[in-house]
């Protein structure tokens, strides 16, 4: 008998949203960095029912770590 295997999502939690402030407390940025870089699409942000911008951290991160300049570690 043949055993069926499911493939589990890499995450199988879904990340948190946070507001720009909250992003910005817990990444170490300055909030108004992080509101800059959002209004100028470089990172990409959600809005439910308001006007409140949520981010997810790994976005930012990723924004963050695609603008990196310099310092290569060979």
């Amino acid at each position: 008998m043949s055993e069926i295997q499911v493939p589990f999502p890499e995450n199988p939690i879904p990340e948190k949203y946070y507001t720009v402030k909250e992003a910005a407390e817990l990444l170490g940025i300055l909030e108004w960095k992080l509101n800059e870089a959002v209004k100028r699409k470089l990172i990409p942000h959600y809005t439910f029912m308001n006007s409140r911008k949520y981010v997810l951290l790994s976005e930012v991160q990723a924004a963050i770590n695609a603008s990196r300049q310099g310092g290569d570690d060979e």
